[in-house]
């Protein structure tokens, strides 16, 4: 990233906050953790949730593990906030959304809609919202006003009604309540990066592969499917810096999609994280089993416009993920799994 150019979206982004209370909820997730980093040299006060134990190395960030399924608790730390950062939320694998369906829907419901209560409560001035590209019905050009056109996949069923219902509801709030003077709507593509669920049992596709092959050491590595299914991948850095550059434009008329815009195969993926390696890995293609939606890529011409853009490759960012997990293997196993309740 153009050390410049993150310089100039921090600039801009401390003067709107200066000496304003900001939460991240879901501040231990791959991309909370990367919004604190980039926060926490500003002249703002930056406070974190989540449901793991985590010590801020900076002055300027305090974490509280809470539980926002539950809704004392959110307006409890909504309280004398002016920005919230909603990017809580629970992903998993193809597995995880046929055998604990529950487990993607009810909190990917109950946390936005407890958290949204909490900030009109509180009369919270900003809210942005972490949804997904999983509200879409897969295509090779996922736009945004195209969703309710259509259902979400049935591979992301549950998923990704909840995360409409949450938009849903948004809306609704907009309407009902005039204490909020911005709303936002982000849809990301498929997230992967540092600090992410790196459990092979139930983890998204990139930390799952990376788990079996720098710590179970696999080999032959079992791929579900062809290798021929197509995703739009998109670093949790690049993900970070758009949030802050959305804020910074004030667009909150209609979601916005953050993807790399581009189609990655699972083989290329496979290929890639192999070549990373260094090893010589022997795949194996389970064409008997699913592979999940033949392709998913956002349309970002509206991000586009707003002047937000990635600073990552797809190898770019897996080498930083690469290099992040090797360094904590033992850390991801301590954190909180939604998926191990």
């Amino acid at each position: 990233m153009s050390e410049s150019y993150k310089n100039i979206i921090l600039d801009k982004f401390n003067k709107r906050f200066k000496k304003k209370n900001i939460l991240i909820t879901g501040g231990t997730g791959m991309v909370g953790m990367q919004l604190l980093e980039l926060l926490s040299n500003l002249d703002c006060f930056i406070f974190s949730t989540s449901l793991d134990n985590f010590s801020p190395k900076n002055k300027n960030i305090s974490h509280k593990k809470i539980d926002l399924r539950i809704p004392k608790n959110c307006e409890e730390v909504t309280k004398d906030i002016d920005l919230v950062i909603n990017v809580t939320g629970v992903a998993g694998s193809p597995k995880m959304a046929i055998d604990k369906p529950a487990s993607f829907m009810s909190p990917n419901i109950l946390l936005p809609i407890n958290i949204l209560n909490a900030s009109a409560k509180n009369k919270v001035s900003q809210y942005l919202f972490t949804s997904s590209y999983g509200v879409y019905k897969p295509s090779n050009l996922m736009k945004e006003d195209d969703v309710w056109k259509t259902s979400p996949s049935e591979n992301d069923l549950y998923a990704g009604w909840a995360k409409r219902i949450a938009e849903l509801y948004l809306n609704a709030t907009k309407i009902q309540y005039k204490n909020f003077k911005k709303l936002f709507i982000i849809r990301p593509s498929n997230i992967y990066g540092p600090f992410a669920n790196f459990d092979f049992k139930n983890s998204m596709v990139i930390q799952s592969l990376i788990s079996r092959i720098f710590s179970r050491k696999e080999n032959p590595l079992n791929v579900w499917g062809d290798g021929k299914a197509i995703r739009d991948f998109i670093y949790s850095k690049d993900v970070a810096i758009s949030i802050l550059q959305v804020i910074n434009s004030g667009y909150d008329k209609k979601p916005i999609n953050i993807g790399s815009g581009q189609g990655h195969s699972i083989k290329t993926l496979v290929d890639t994280i192999i070549k990373l390696s260094e090893k010589e890995i022997l795949v194996k293609w389970d064409t008997k089993m699913p592979s999940g939606d033949k392709i998913r890529i956002l349309d970002i011409k509206r991000s586009k416009k707003l002047g937000i853009k990635n600073f990552y490759s797809l190898e770019e960012g897996l080498k930083e993920t690469i290099h992040w997990f090797k360094e904590n293997k033992i850390l991801y196993k301590k954190r909180y799994n939604s998926f191990q309740e």
